[in-house]
């Protein structure tokens, strides 16, 4: 098999994380906090967020799956 054509960089990536410092990994996290959670922990735990996602949950569709009947098992159905 061909080797991943990003493997190198995935394997410098992977040196620089365990090479970093503890004050550039708590600057990385808070970045990324504050870009996920802008309204800090509490953006999380929003009640009108919370009974929104408890009334919107996915409703599943009242057609029943089709079986596959092919010797691969890798056609349209399966997959």
């Amino acid at each position: 098999m061909a080797e991943h054509p990003d493997r190198g960089r995935v394997a410098a990536l992977i040196e620089s994380i365990s090479t970093r410092a503890v004050a550039d990994t708590e600057h990385l996290a808070a970045r990324m906090f504050g870009h996920c959670w802008p309204g800090g922990m509490g953006d999380r735990t929003e009640v009108i967020a919370l009974e929104w996602v408890a009334r919107w949950r996915p409703q599943r569709q009242g057609v029943p799956g089709h079986e596959c009947n092919c010797a691969s098992g890798y056609c349209a159905v399966c997959n």
